[in-house]
C-alpha cells in the first residue's frame, strides 16, 4: 500500500511538472567590476528577470512569429513586432494578451516588405518601415496605409556606388529623421520634418597612428600604377543600431568581434553618444578619476563567450534615466550601462539553447515598454519579457543620484543596495562620496578601499593628514627637531672619539658602493672584499622588499589585487632574474676573455642593487603615511632617477670584474639578455615536456587499474 501511494506521488510531481508552464526563469547575471590593469567579472543579483514568452499561441494569432526581424513599443504601450523574413507586422496590446495583423496597402493594395529589419512609430501616430530590400522606407498609419515612400536620396551628397538599404529609423524631439543604411559607413542619413535629405550625420571615424601617416606618405612617394591596383582603403565600421536618449544625444553601437580576435585586441568603441557636431562624448571615470572616451574601450568580453562564434551589438535602447541597453546577438547577452560606461548587468545568453525561459536561439533586437524590457528571438518565433526586479529598481535609482551629484540622498539607497548585494562596486563607491560629503573621511576611506575609489580616497586621506598636521603641529615640530638634533649629537660624537659605527671591512665595502663606484668594486675585485653571506641576504632583501611593496605599498599606489597576488611571480623577476644574470653574465663574458668569476659577477650586481632595495623599504612607508596622489610624480620622478643609477652601478661593477671596456661591456650584456631569454624558454619547454609526460603516465596508470 506505501509502495503504491509514493508511486502515486511521483507520477502526479512528473505530469505536475511536465503540464503546468514555467512562469519565471532566473538567468545568470554578472557584471564587471574596475580593478587595478583592467576589469573583473563577478556574478550579481538580477535587474531584471524573465517573467513571461509571448509567442503567436499567447496572443490567439494562427500564423507563426516566423522571421521576426525587430521590436519596438510606442508611448502608448503598444508593441509593434516586425517580422521582416514573412512580410508580417503586428500590434500587440500593452499587456502582452493580444495583438491584431497590420495588413499595409497602397493605392495599387496589399504591400510586400519581406526582407524588411527595421520598425520605429513617432508620436503622431505613424509608422515607419525600413524596406531592406527593396530600398525604401513605407511611412504608413496604424491601419496599415502607406502615406508615403522614401528612396534614395537624389542629391549630389550622396557618393555614386550608393546602395540605399535602410535597416533602422529613429526621429528626434524636432521631428528630423535619421535613417541607417546597410554597410553604410557615411553616418545616419539624416532628413528634415518634410523628409527633405540633409545629408549624413554621425560616421565613425577610422583610427590613425603616426605610423599609419608615414605609411600614407611613402605609399604616396613611391606608388606606381600597380600598387594602386593592389592597395586597399581602411573604411570606418557602419553603424548597426542607434537611438535618442532623453537629452537628445544619438546613442549608436558598431563592431563585430570575429572568434579569431580574442586575443585582447579586440574591436573597442562598440558604443558611442553622439553630440549635435557629430563628436562622441561617451565617456570613462577610471579609478583615479581621469576620464577616458568610450572609443578606447571594449563593452563586450574580452575571451570569447562559451557557445558564440562571433559577438555582434545588434540592437540598443535607452530608458527614462539615460541607461543604455544593448543586446549581443553573438551570443544573445543583454549589457546594461550608465552613463559614466560602468557595466550595472549582464544577463541572458544561451545561443541556440532558447528552450529555457531568459535565454534564447537568436536574439535580434530589444526595446523598453516602461520598466520592462523586451528581446525578440528569431529563431524562437517569440519575445521574452523581463521584468526589473526591486535590486534594480534600487539599483537604477541611487546610481542616478549618484550622477547627477545627490550623493547624501543617494546615501539610503546604496545601504540598500549592499543589504541585496554586498559585491556592488557602484554601491561602495557611492557610499564613499557620500561618507566624504558628512566629512565622515574614516568610513569615506573604507569604503573608497572596498570600491577601489582612488579619488576619493585621495581626497579623503587629505583631509585626514591635514587634521592630524592641524592637531599635532607643536608635537610633530618638537619630534622632528629632536630627531635631527639627535642625530647631529651622534655624529659629532662619534668623529671626537674617532668611532665608526661599520668596522667590517666587507660590510663598510658594501654600503660605500653607491657613493664611490668605481674604488668599491676596484676593491672587490683586486682586494677580494666582497661578501657571500652579504650578496645572499641583500638577495633576500630584495625579495622582501618587492613582496612588501605589493603587499603592504599605500593603497593609493597599489596597482595590485592582493587575492590575485602570486609571490612567486615575484620570487622569479628578484631572486631568479638575479641568479640568472649572474650565471648568464659569466658564461657570456667567459667567452669573451671577461676576467670575473660567478662569484664576483653575482657580488658585484648584488651591491649594485642597494640603493633601490633601501628606497623600496622608504617607498612602503612614505605611501601609507604622508604622501596623497598629487605628490605621484615626485615619486616616479625618485624611481626613475634610481632606477637609472642602479643601472650604472651594474655598469660600473661588470666593466670592473670582467675589466671591459663601455663597448664591450654594451655587446657582452646584449648576449646575455638574448641567452636569458633562451634559457627561460628552454625551462618552459621542459617544464610543458615534463607535464606531458606526467600527464601520460597518469593516463597509463588509469587504464591499468581500470582494467
Amino acid at each position: 500500500m506505501l509502495k503504491k501511494t509514493i508511486t502515486s506521488i511521483f507520477l502526479v510531481v512528473i505530469i505536475a511538472v511536465t503540464v503546468i508552464p514555467v512562469s519565471a526563469a532566473v538567468t545568470e547575471s554578472y557584471t564587471r567590476i574596475d580593478v587595478p590593469g583592467g576589469t573583473e567579472t563577478n556574478i550579481s543579483k538580477e535587474m531584471y528577470y524573465a517573467s513571461g514568452d509571448i509567442t503567436a499561441a499567447s496572443l490567439g494569432l494562427e500564423e507563426s512569429l516566423e522571421g521576426i526581424t525587430d521590436i519596438f513599443c510606442d508611448e502608448q504601450g503598444d508593441t509593434l513586432l516586425l517580422c521582416g523574413e514573412s512580410s508580417m507586422l503586428i500590434c500587440i496590446n500593452s499587456d502582452y494578451t493580444s495583438a491584431k495583423k497590420i495588413t499595409v496597402t497602397d493605392l495599387q493594395g496589399e504591400v510586400n516588405f519581406k526582407g524588411a529589419q527595421g520598425v520605429y512609430a513617432d508620436g503622431d501616430g505613424d509608422i515607419y518601415i525600413a524596406d531592406t530590400s527593396n530600398s525604401r522606407i513605407l511611412i504608413l498609419d496604424f491601419e496599415g496605409v502607406v502615406k508615403s515612400v522614401l528612396e534614395c536620396p537624389d542629391s549630389g551628397l550622396i557618393p555614386e556606388d550608393f546602395l540605399f538599404q535602410p535597416t533602422d529609423i529613429e526621429k528626434d524631439d524636432q521631428g528630423y529623421t535619421y535613417v541607417l543604411s546597410l554597410g553604410c559607413y557615411y553616418g545616419a542619413l539624416l532628413y528634415t520634418p518634410e523628409y527633405e535629405f540633409m545629408g549624413f550625420y554621425g560616421a565613425n571615424t577610422v583610427e590613425t597612428t603616426a605610423l599609419d601617416t608615414l605609411s600614407y606618405l611613402w605609399e604616396k612617394l613611391t606608388s606606381t600604377d600597380e600598387k594602386k591596383a593592389s592597395s586597399f582603403k581602411t573604411l570606418p565600421y557602419s553603424f548597426t543600431d542607434f537611438c535618442f536618449d532623453d537629452e537628445g544625444f544619438m546613442v549608436t553601437i558598431t563592431g563585430t568581434i570575429s572568434s579569431d580576435k580574442y586575443s585582447g585586441n579586440s574591436t573597442v568603441g562598440q558604443i558611442k553618444k553622439i553630440s549635435q557636431n557629430g563628436d562622441n562624448i561617451l565617456y570613462k571615470r577610471k579609478l583615479d578619476g581621469d576620464t577616458v572616451s568610450s572609443s578606447t574601450l571594449n563593452f563586450l568580453e574580452s575571451k570569447k563567450p562559451e557557445g558564440a562564434e562571433v559577438q555582434d551589438l545588434a540592437s540598443v535602447t535607452v530608458n527614462k534615466g539615460n541607461y543604455i541597453f544593448v543586446l549581443d546577438g553573438g551570443n544573445g547577452t543583454v549589457y546594461i550601462y550608465d552613463t559614466e560606461c560602468n557595466l550595472m548587468s549582464a544577463f541572458g545568453g544561451g545561443y541556440g539553447e532558447g528552450e529555457q525561459l531568459g535565454v534564447f536561439e537568436n536574439a535580434v533586437a530589444i526595446t523598453l515598454n516602461g520598466d520592462s524590457l523586451l528581446v525578440a528571438d528569431k529563431d524562437g518565433c517569440s519575445v521574452t519579457v523581463f521584468e526589473l526586479t526591486e535590486y534594480g529598481a534600487l539599483l537604477f535609482q541611487a546610481q542616478s543620484l549618484y550622477l547627477t551629484g545627490d550623493y547624501e540622498e543617494a546615501k539610503g539607497l546604496w545601504e540598500e543596495v549592499i543589504s541585496l548585494n554586498r559585491n556592488c562596486q557602484l554601491a561602495y563607491r557611492g557610499l564613499a562620496m557620500a561618507y566624504y560629503n558628512e566629512e565622515n573621511y574614516e568610513d569615506a576611506l573604507e569604503a573608497a578601499r572596498i570600491a577601489l575609489d582612488y579619488s576619493v580616497y585621495d581626497l579623503a586621506w587629505q583631509e585626514i593628514v591635514s587634521d592630524v598636521v592641524a592637531d599635532n603641529f607643536v608635537i610633530i615640530i618638537a619630534i622632528t627637531a629632536a630627531v635631527i638634533a639627535g642625530l647631529v649629537w651622534l655624529i659629532v660624537c662619534l668623529r671626537k672619539r674617532k668611532k665608526r659605527l661599520v668596522r667590517n671591512p666587507k660590510f663598510k665595502l658594501m654600503m660605500s658602493v653607491p657613493f664611490h663606484p668605481f674604488n668599491s668594486f676596484d676593491d672587490l675585485k683586486y682586494k677580494n672584499q666582497g661578501s657571500v653571506q652579504i650578496a645572499v641576504g641583500i638577495t633576500i632583501m630584495f625579495y622582501i622588499a618587492s613582496v612588501l611593496n605589493v603587499i603592504a605599498t599605500g593603497f593609493l599606489y597599489s596597482d595590485t589585487l592582493l587575492r590575485n597576488y602570486n609571490s612567486l611571480y615575484t620570487l622569479g623577476s628578484t631572486v631568479g632574474l638575479l641568479l640568472l644574470w649572474s650565471v648568464c653574465n659569466w658564461l657570456v663574458c667567459s667567452m669573451f676573455s671577461g676576467k670575473g668569476n660567478f662569484k664576483e659577477v653575482y657580488i658585484s650586481t648584488s651591491y649594485a642593487l642597494v640603493p633601490w632595495i633601501l628606497f623600496q623599504f622608504v617607498r612602503v612607508v612614505l605611501t601609507n603615511f604622508i604622501l596623497p596622489m598629487a605628490t605621484s610624480g615626485l615619486i616616479t620622478g625618485m624611481e626613475t632617477m634610481l632606477l637609472i643609477y642602479t643601472f650604472f652601478l651594474v655598469t660600473v661593477a661588470i666593466i670592473k670584474v670582467h675589466e671591459y671596456d663601455f663597448f664591450k661591456f654594451i655587446l657582452t650584456s646584449i648576449v646575455t639578455l638574448f641567452f636569458m631569454i633562451l634559457v627561460v624558454f628552454i625551462i618552459f619547454m621542459c617544464a610543458i615536456l615534463i607535464m606531458q609526460f606526467g600527464s601520460f603516465i597518469v593516463s597509463i596508470y588509469e587504464e591499468v587499474a581500470y582494467r
